[in-house]
């Protein structure tokens, strides 16, 4: 399993960093998770291309997770394929295209509301990985995405959330847990307001998962503080440049 991280910044951030979006590998498949401003044009960028996505996971409805979403679907249209997408079931996919003026090419997304939960809750299983989700602690309703491979590895997405014990048990025992950051030491209180976590939070996240990896992403204007990591080891996230989780075990 490989993450490429396609953008890693948040709504409000350098714009060099994008928005947060992945894509993973496993095997010949590959999961878009979040798709936010300009998702299509990183994609290219790093080599890629709207076919070759097998299923598209979105977190939540806030513009910067889904507003790249009707840029796919205008090229999957093109294409002539439709892309599965999973996510929460208030994501209205319909007002979001009907607002942009081509309700005609919802046709071109599958999609799969998912409702939210505490507990664990499988959604997809394919033929080599299996992706199971759990609600997030943010404004919106927010999802959590584990994905487990059959070689044993797994990685965990939060999404935007405030500090979670869902998550935390969600991502017990992955290889890799990547953690929103929107906010420093001393910024908790602005942070939770808005729904994020710190960067110290999303460390005691991984310590107490016991996690072997944190890969911090969803940085704001500010550049991520990141202290007091014993025991964690940090994956500096760079667009377009894959993470190799066996390499990581």
């Amino acid at each position: 399993m490989r993450v490429i991280p396609l953008g890693i910044g948040g709504w409000v951030s350098n714009p060099l960093l994008g928005n947060v979006s992945l894509l993973v590998e496993v095997g010949d498949s590959r999961i878009l998770i979040d798709a936010g401003e300009s998702t299509y044009r990183a994609l290219r960028t790093c080599g890629f291309d709207v076919d070759k996505i097998d299923l598209v996971l979105i977190t939540h409805r806030h513009g910067d997770h889904i507003i790249g979403l009707p840029t796919l679907a205008l090229f999957a249209r093109y294409m002539d394929i439709a892309l599965r997408v999973y996510g929460p079931r208030d994501v209205d996919l319909q007002g979001l295209f009907d607002a942009l003026g081509i309700p005609q090419y919802l046709s071109a997304i599958d999609f799969h509301p998912i409702d939210l939960s505490p507990e664990p809750l499988t959604v997809i299983i394919g033929h080599n990985y299996r992706v199971t989700a759990v609600s997030a602690d943010h404004t919106v309703p927010a999802l959590a995405y584990r994905i487990d491979v059959s070689d044993g590895s797994c990685i965990t997405y939060s999404g935007d959330t405030r500090p979670s014990k869902s998550i935390m048990n969600l991502s017990r025992g992955c290889t890799l847990l990547i953690h929103e950051v929107s906010g420093n030491p001393g910024t908790e209180e602005a942070s939770h307001l808005h729904g994020h976590s710190t960067t110290s939070e999303a460390i005691q996240i991984a310590r107490d998962a016991g996690v072997k990896y944190l890969m911090p992403v969803h940085y704001y204007v500010e550049s991520p503080i990141l202290s007091d990591i014993q025991g964690i080891n940090i994956v500096i996230p760079v667009p377009c440049t894959p993470i190799d989780i066996q390499k990581l075990r």
